[in-house]
């Protein structure tokens, strides 16, 4: 099949998702803008026409992560909503993204560092990454101080909840034992579980017995 000329119309969404197909198939410094074309059926020549180069490329492509989770999250934070409930909203809507979108996604997770080799391109990366962490920042800041939440680590505990999310576009399987909203369940509950306040006198990871202990048992 003939190869389309860079005048022929080609939406940059079907560009973006081809760049993300081929970064997780070659990693970013292994693609080949001829290869990201091919697979539009366009010629190098023509992408350059769309995106000057590999690096405005990827960033494009993150970008487009981070922008499709970020309006969705916001939403639901600058909702009415109870901190518990914004939580679980967030979970959904980012494991729903992450499914709906697993090839961008995954780049975001593998390419995200090749960025930090692009001068002038990493702080741009960073704030909109900052950006989408603070969203989870507030609802969590704000259930600790609504008395809904325990005490925690927020920076720790918010990285730990992105090392949970980004990784269900790798695992994920259509067809397989739980629906995307089915994990975004299991998910959610599990940290509403870890931040579930303290009873009086309660050790929310009690101490480990010894094994004298056990051996009297």
């Amino acid at each position: 099949m003939p190869r389309k000329p860079a005048e022929q119309t080609v939406h940059p969404d079907d560009i973006l998702r081809a760049a993300a197909t081929v970064f997780y198939r070659k990693g970013y410094h292994g693609a080949t803008m001829a290869e990201i074309a091919a697979e539009v059926n366009l010629t190098a020549g023509s992408l350059y026409h769309h995106f000057p180069s590999k690096e405005e490329l990827l960033c494009a492509v993150l970008d487009r992560g981070l922008t499709l989770i970020t309006q969705d999250v916001r939403a639901v934070v600058e909702s009415d909503a109870h901190p518990a409930e914004k939580l679980r909203g967030i979970v959904h809507v980012h494991v729903l993204s992450e499914i709906e979108h697993s090839n961008i996604a995954a780049a975001v997770i593998f390419e995200g560092r090749a960025l930090l080799d692009i001068p002038g391109v990493c702080e741009q990366y960073v704030r909109q990454r900052d950006t989408l962490e603070g969203l989870y920042r507030r609802v969590i800041e704000e259930g600790i101080a609504a008395g809904d939440f325990r005490q925690v680590d927020v920076g720790i505990f918010v990285k730990t909840v992105f090392g949970a999310l980004n990784w269900v576009s790798l695992w994920y399987r259509e067809g397989g034992r739980l629906t995307g909203p089915e994990i975004a369940d299991e998910i959610a509950g599990t940290f509403l579980a870890a931040l579930r306040p303290l009873q009086a006198g309660e050790d929310h990871f009690p101490r480990p017995q010894r094994l004298d202990e056990e051996a009297s048992l």
